[in-house]
């Protein structure tokens, strides 16, 4: 018994430094996973005003381009002047 003392402790050593190695890893990755999951929302919400934007510029280039249309033709119907 005596002679086996020594490896069952070497074991048990080995075993809780493994533990540990898988509680700290564990842990990295789980504040990996948070700074990751705050960088999305970022984005996400860096989309959402890229995409406000996208909508206000389409909408005012629709008004100008209805707004082109309306005076091209209301000028194609003016005759031209006589120099």
């Amino acid at each position: 018994m005596t002679e086996q003392l020594p490896v069952l402790l070497v074991c048990l050593a080995i075993i809780v430094v493994l533990a540990i190695l898988i509680y700290v890893s564990g842990r990295r990755q789980i504040s990996a996973l948070s700074a990751v999951y705050e960088a999305r929302l970022t984005l996400q919400q860096i989309l959402a005003n890229t995409h406000k934007i996208d909508h206000s510029l389409d909408d005012q280039r629709r008004i100008l381009c209805d707004a082109h249309q309306r005076i091209s033709a209301v000028t194609k119907g003016v005759p031209k002047p006589i120099l």
